[in-house]
């Protein structure tokens, strides 16, 4: 499959998922994306011969601590189709999707679980551990309807 087609395809969904223009890459080479009040982003990575679409959002400023650090392996232990860990500074909160698998549902389901994960769990990793939201802290009172079909475009 070729990343190109991949990432042209990624923007397409993400316009006609959120209802906007297509978004351009940041220079980190990240898509952003406001998806259910959750600032996240979306990239496109090489792992091997696959394509893996990455979906995530951030808490930055943050120092590693060890009681990050069991935060984060309890926050593993519980998710199933998200995983939160520390990197450069940051906490990420992240799930993959094969490039082969993606279309308007699945990615909508990545960025619902995201949206879902990060209302749950970013307010309270700021306040246990400072840092700065790259999500709007008000999703905490928003609602976010699962059982939704999302409109679906196909490669």
């Amino acid at each position: 499959m070729n990343a190109e087609m991949v990432q042209s395809y990624l923007r397409d969904l993400i316009a006609n998922l959120t209802d906007s223009p297509r978004p351009d890459w940041d220079s980190d080479g990240d898509l952003p994306v406001t998806y259910r009040g959750s600032q996240c982003y979306a990239r496109v990575i090489r792992a091997g011969e696959e394509l893996i679409v990455q979906t995530f959002s951030v808490v930055s400023e943050v120092d590693y601590t060890p009681e990050l650090g069991e935060f984060l392996n309890e926050l593993n232990r519980i998710l199933v189709f998200v995983r939160g860990f520390h990197t450069g500074g940051q906490i990420l909160l992240e799930n993959d999707l094969f490039a082969h698998d993606l279309n308007g549902y699945t990615l909508s389901r990545a960025l619902t679980f995201l949206a879902v994960t990060t209302t749950d769990f970013g307010p309270q990793m700021v306040e246990k551990f400072g840092g700065k939201p790259r999500f709007d802290p008000t999703i905490i009172q928003q609602q976010i309807p699962v059982d939704e079909d999302p409109p679906g475009l196909y490669l």
